[in-house]
């Protein structure tokens, strides 16, 4: 029986521990430094490259009222107070791209694979070749060691940094009774705002990420909390006044790392400690889930090695993290002409089934099977 040690029950490494909890040959313990349940509401998209693998995980058993079936993407934009156009997923005929709580697929995650009996509660200060060092000087070795603790994680090699992207995330939850089943972008002069249902009870999600310069006001949550509240109250027109003034609202500075780093000395990194990029493309959580589907596989398959998981998933992973940025200049342009053929080609792209199709293609209809 091989021996598996996971660091970090996030999204990475819960199905990850997941995928392994399958097969009986494997022993293995995952490592948390913070307690894995909370009451807080994120909301996450999991677009079909992602949703394919979770179905590996019976995912189909999960209930339904706690998802929503996105149907397509409506881009606004802020500056002319103009919708633009619907990008429709109604092509995608035997995929789905759903919306959910990220809570609540920790949470079955957890339960439906027994993971909870097998995390310990103590943090890792030290890696070598297939060991750790935890906190209390403890140390253990396994077979295998794969690191999910995220893009802050201080197992990597020092070369890898963690830097300001320029850009601040606020992000909450709200109540509308006008359930829907599209993602709404509302691109603005220096920001763009997300809100997406994801839930049958009329839950909704929102993330404004915001171009800021990094300084102490950044980290001033009152200040920064009022300046969201006072400017960004019109982007919330459905809403009335004590319930906009009711949300829990939370900020953070958005971190990016210098480079992509898949492991050394034998340990595997996967998720945001391997490559913590920019949110704009919604794949954050989804190329978590691949990492780990394809670095299992490989393991399973007597394939593993660090030169072939590197090989595998960096030249994908380049491509998201170029997409992302792309977006981030696409989604802040506030002169007229640039706006102008911005939504111009939005129009043209969601007017066709097949543009569609094909401006998604890379993302949604990843081929695992062909890369291993």
């Amino acid at each position: 029986m091989k021996r598996v040690g996971i660091i970090g029950a996030g999204i990475s490494g819960l199905t990850l521990a997941a995928l392994f909890k399958q097969h009986k040959k494997y022993k293995i313990s995952i490592f948390e430094k913070d307690k894995i349940t909370s009451q807080n509401i994120n909301g996450i998209q999991i677009s079909p490259n992602a949703l394919r693998i979770l179905n590996e995980l019976n995912f189909e058993i999960f209930d339904k009222n706690k998802f929503c079936n996105i149907e397509g993407l409506t881009f606004y934009d802020h500056i002319s107070k103009k919708k633009i156009a619907t990008m429709n997923f109604n092509y995608l005929v035997n995929d789905s791209y759903i919306t959910l709580n990220r809570n609540e697929l920790i949470k079955f995650l957890i339960d439906e694979f027994a993971l909870k009996d097998i995390i310990i509660e103590k943090e890792v200060i030290k890696i070598n070749s297939k060991s750790i060092l935890l906190k209390d000087k403890t140390e253990r070795s396994f077979d295998i060691l794969i690191i999910a603790d995220g893009i802050f994680s201080n197992l990597r090699s020092k070369k890898v940094e963690a830097l300001y992207s320029g850009l601040a995330a606020f992000r909450g939850i709200y109540s509308d009774y006008l359930q829907s089943n599209l993602i709404n972008l509302n691109m603005g002069k220096d920001f763009h705002l997300v809100t997406y249902p994801i839930d049958q009870y009329k839950n909704y999600s929102f993330t404004l990420v915001k171009k800021m310069q990094y300084d102490k006001k950044i980290l001033d949550y009152n200040f920064t909390i009022n300046s969201f509240k006072k400017n960004f109250r019109n982007l919330f027109s459905n809403l009335d006044d004590d319930v906009f003034n009711k949300i829990s609202i939370k900020m953070w500075p958005i971190y990016k790392l210098n480079k992509i780093f898949y492991g050394q000395n034998d340990n595997f990194f996967i998720g945001d400690s391997a490559h913590g990029f920019i949110p704009s493309r919604a794949q954050g959580a989804a190329q978590a889930i691949e990492d780990a589907y394809i670095l299992f596989n490989l393991i399973n398959d007597n394939k593993i090695s660090l030169n072939k998981f590197n090989q595998i998933r960096k030249k994908r992973i380049k491509k998201i993290i170029n997409k992302s940025e792309n977006n981030i200049f696409i989604f802040h342009q506030f002169f007229f002409i640039f706006r102008w053929i911005r939504n111009f080609y939005i129009k043209l792209i969601c007017s066709s089934r097949l543009l569609t199709k094909l401006t998604n293609n890379y993302i949604f209809n990843y081929n695992f099977k062909n890369d291993l």
